[in-house]
């Protein structure tokens, strides 16, 4: 396949299937040397050694997660700024998981009572709209402490972190293909924002697993029903890179999501929606040319009555 829009394609995990080769052969992706993003590895980045015995192309890692320690260490002053930033953060996340929580037992709730209809669906609605606008809000004030974080930066005189942007949007330059790793996606959205490589992302052809296929969405949708201290409510981290729109993505969804409970299914559409969310299990895939599904295997995305049903391309 070619096309002119850049090429997307989203695999689930890795293991226990691997099918980065096979799924590379049929994207219609040229081969050619490919940039590594692996931050999400953290200390383990670069060891893809793996992934080079997969594929024939020459592959590149960019480091980025290396560089910005380095940076660390040569400059307090942004060092100290980002760990405030990285403060802020959580404690805006935990102020909006706590508000989350109860704003979720009501949904449930809600969703679970009987009683006349139009009353019913009246407050389904707005207890499901009442979801939606803390989103927003968490999003909008997750967003603000980004661009103070930015302007204290820009403020100063921090032309090494200046530099090394710039050679890494210089390297870039070269590779018509990005490939992305799975990992902490925390990190890894960090990483892509310290160095403005999520504005260098979009006339890429992108390959990306778990993690690094959540960041390229508007939004990234944390979640985990299956922890083992009990259930968790889906949160919104914070934009991802916006190279999909309207799309939730779900890796592991498997070990992940309680998929039977029609209950929690369904609030999780409806909350998201008008976004499709779609599940990415281990060996399953989704092609994208641009925004335009092309072609999908194993993958499935949420309805509004809790169940799923295959993703079928446009």
């Amino acid at each position: 396949m070619t096309g002119k829009e850049p090429l997307r394609l989203l695999l689930g995990p890795q293991r226990p299937t691997v099918n980065l080769d096979r799924a590379l052969a049929r994207s219609g992706i040229a081969e050619g040397p490919i940039a590594v993003v692996s931050a999400a590895w953290q200390e383990a980045e670069g060891d893809i050694d793996d992934v080079r015995r997969l594929l024939k192309s020459p592959l590149t890692d960019l480091g980025i997660y290396r560089k910005a320690n380095e940076l660390f260490d040569a400059n307090k002053p942004l060092h100290d700024a980002y760990r405030l930033r990285q403060e802020s953060l959580k404690e805006q996340q935990r102020l909006y998981r706590m508000r989350l929580r109860q704003l979720m037992i009501a949904a449930r709730a809600t969703l679970r009572t009987e009683g006349e209809t139009t009353v019913i669906a009246a407050e389904r609605r707005h207890a499901i709209s009442q979801l939606r606008a803390l989103d927003r809000h968490h999003l909008r004030q997750v967003g603000k402490i980004h661009g103070r974080f930015e302007s204290a930066v820009n403020g100063d005189s921090n032309t090494h972190l200046d530099d090394v942007a710039a050679a890494l949007a210089e390297q870039l330059s070269h590779f018509e293909t990005v490939l992305i790793t799975g990992g902490n996606i925390v990190v890894l959205i960090n990483r892509l924002r310290l160095f403005g490589l999520h504005r260098l992302l979009r006339e890429k052809n992108i390959i990306a697993w778990s993690a690094g296929a959540m960041v390229l969405c508007d939004r990234i949708v944390l979640f985990h029903d299956k922890l083992p201290q009990g259930r968790r409510d889906a949160e919104i981290l914070s934009k991802g890179l916006g190279l999909l729109p309207r799309l939730v993505l779900l890796p592991n969804p498997t070990d992940r999501l309680r998929t039977r409970d029609l209950l929690r299914v369904s609030l999780f559409d409806r909350r998201f929606s008008p976004a499709i969310c779609m599940t990415l299990d281990s060996g399953s895939f989704l092609l994208f040319e641009g925004e335009t599904l092309r072609e999908s295997a194993a993958a499935k995305r949420m309805t509004r009555n809790g169940t799923f049903k295959p993703v079928r391309p446009a």
